[in-house]
């Protein structure tokens, strides 16, 4: 008897018998198809005395042609359990059951297949357990035909994992198999099995559904281990890569499959298994599109296929990356990389499987690396709103951040440190207490602080600031900003107002806009200078009044930022 999904190497298709055999569907696609196959193939080799749990199931087995005619023919015999079978085997063991089974009709021809089995091991304590399992193998010694117990995934919540039950149930007699569907494609693993060549343990078999026949069949390729390791496919060594991520390159490999656009990759890796795809990751606003396509590949595809970003026109932020390998891409590589090092990495990850978890809802799966559609300078209340939804959505994926309090000089005005500060990334947020600026970092970890700081200030942070305090971790942060909201409650200044962009009026007098109509206005990118210093005593509760005119930008010694600490400071 076969496990109905068509022939295997090695012989790894056939159920052993006289030891137990566990068959474990992963999802409900799976049990669905599997499970009907499985007995399908069962009655057309011989007889079947099948034990069910679900008298509902039974009648939709029942529906299949053969499985049907079987059943009227007396060669597919089918009983229920009993409500209270669990209760019997906690205090007696198999043995009941077994004697029952036999004098309502099981014969020494029947292979006894038992679906699903799970009930029959609920509740059982480790000394049943073991007692249970002894006495199943000793059943299957007797017997010469299978003895088959299939799992099939919990309806209810929590799921468990039957797995490591199973691997104590008989020792190391049990056979275990599961399978996993996807999309089109199923993987068959095999805990520990008997081949034609010896025992197998930890071997996965690639399946594809047959269009015809509805049935599954082997698509060629097989893994080992738990990280599934590829160790053969049709296709391992073909690569399929965009025309712009390798543009420009002297020996691309004369094998490799160049497609001209994103949109030709999908059609390009339809039916790929072991195949590598290399995409290019353009610039930010071709972001989305990328990030589609590696979820509808991950999904789509079996776990065995490599999808690999490379960049070639621009940097990726740091999120973006953690969000294009959480949707399915094995790895990133940077446009710093030479050619002749990205084809060796691309031979390293040859053998390589994707295995992490991937959020079938591609909106879900996004939004959790995605910032805050808002950038500049925002009121401290807001500020403190927008962080902290910013900080616990992306806790849990591990994304680093970074807050920065920087305290002002006291001859500096807040308007003066805020309109230096000028920011152009979604997520990246600015903020001032009575004394000091607060800069949120989406995605930067505490390396790049510095440089980032650079980049935002369009002068050098110790001409503007005396201190400057970072925290990196998440519950800094919270502490952080728990001080700026009690802060803010008790009352600070909105610069909203004042970081307006500046129009100037036409001799006509037509308003001639300044920025761009797409310019966030919060960004402060283009306010064209920075007013001269005002008085510290306007660092208050009540905002400064703007000056009538603007003045060249103050001459102010630099002075270096005295502490770079890492503890809380008061806001």
């Amino acid at each position: 008897m076969g496990l109905g999904v068509g022939a295997l190497p090695d012989g790894m298709g056939r159920l052993p018998h006289g030891t137990p055999v566990a068959l474990v569907a992963r999802d409900m696609p799976s049990a669905e198809l599997w499970l009907p196959a499985l007995l399908t193939d069962a009655v057309s080799a011989g007889s079947v005395f099948l034990l069910a749990h679900d008298p509902e199931w039974i009648d939709r087995l029942l529906s299949y042609p053969a499985l049907h005619t079987a059943h009227a023919q007396g060669q597919l015999v089918i009983w229920t359990m009993a409500p209270n079978l669990p209760s019997v085997l906690r205090t007696q063991g198999l043995r009941p059951l077994w004697t029952e089974l036999q004098s309502v009709g099981l014969r020494p021809e029947h292979a006894v297949y038992v679906m699903d089995a799970q009930p029959l091991f609920t509740g059982l304590d480790m000394q049943a357990l073991v007692r249970v399992g002894e006495q199943l193998r000793l059943r299957c010694l007797e017997r010469q035909q299978p003895v088959v117990l299939g799992f099939c995934p919990p309806t209810m919540a929590p799921p468990t994992d039957v797995l490591p039950m199973l691997r104590e149930l008989c020792g190391m007699t049990m056979h275990i198999a599961t399978l996993c569907t996807g999309a089109d494609h199923s993987t068959l693993h095999f805990e520990r099995w008997n081949s034609d060549s010896g025992a197998v343990f930890q071997t996965g078999f690639g399946l594809t559904l047959d269009a015809q026949t509805q049935q599954l069949r082997y698509d060629g390729s097989r893994t080992q281990g738990r990280g599934q390791v590829l160790v053969e496919a049709p296709d391992q060594r073909a690569v399929i890569a965009t025309r712009a991520a390798v543009a420009q390159q002297h020996g691309v490999p004369p094998h490799w499959q160049i497609v001209d656009a994103l949109d030709g990759v999908a059609t390009a890796a339809a039916h790929s298994i072991g195949a590598t795809v290399l995409i290019d990751a353009g610039n930010s606003d071709g972001f989305e599109e990328r990030a589609r396509l590696v979820h509808h590949l991950r999904l789509t595809r079996p776990p065995t296929l490599k999808i690999v970003v490379r960049e070639s026109t621009g940097k990726l932020r740091a999120h973006n990356e953690q969000a294009l390998l959480q949707l399915g891409a094995n790895a990133v590589f940077y446009r710093e990389l030479g050619f002749s090092r990205l084809l060796q990495l691309l031979q390293d990850i040859r053998s390589q499987s994707y295995h992490r978890p991937v959020n079938p809802d591609y909106a879900q799966a996004l939004n959790a690396f995605m910032p805050a559609l808002a950038r500049g300078y925002q009121p401290a209340p807001e500020f403190c709103r927008l962080v902290q939804g910013m900080l616990e959505r992306t806790h849990s994926i591990g994304l680093g951040h970074s807050m920065v309090r920087l305290d002002i000089a006291p001859q500096i005005a807040h308007i003066t440190a805020l309109r230096a500060c000028k920011m152009t990334r979604d997520g990246d947020l600015v903020t001032a207490s009575h004394s000091a600026v607060y800069v949120f970092l989406f995605a930067c970890r505490e390396p790049d602080i510095e440089s980032a700081l650079e980049r935002l200030f369009d002068v050098p942070v110790a001409q503007l600031f005396t201190a400057q305090s970072t925290d990196c971790s998440h519950t800094g942060m919270l502490q952080m900003l728990k001080g700026l909201d009690h802060a803010a409650r008790q009352g600070l200044p909105d610069y909203s107002n004042l970081l307006a962009p500046l129009v100037p009026t036409s001799p006509a007098g037509l308003a001639t806009p300044t920025v761009p109509a797409t310019a966030n206005p919060t960004s402060m990118a283009t306010v064209p200078a920075l007013p001269p210093a005002v008085p510290s005593s306007l660092d208050s509760t009540q905002a400064p009044t703007p000056t009538a005119s603007p003045a060249k930008r103050p001459s102010i010694c630099a002075k270096p930022i005295a502490q770079r600490r890492r503890d809380l400071a008061a806001p």
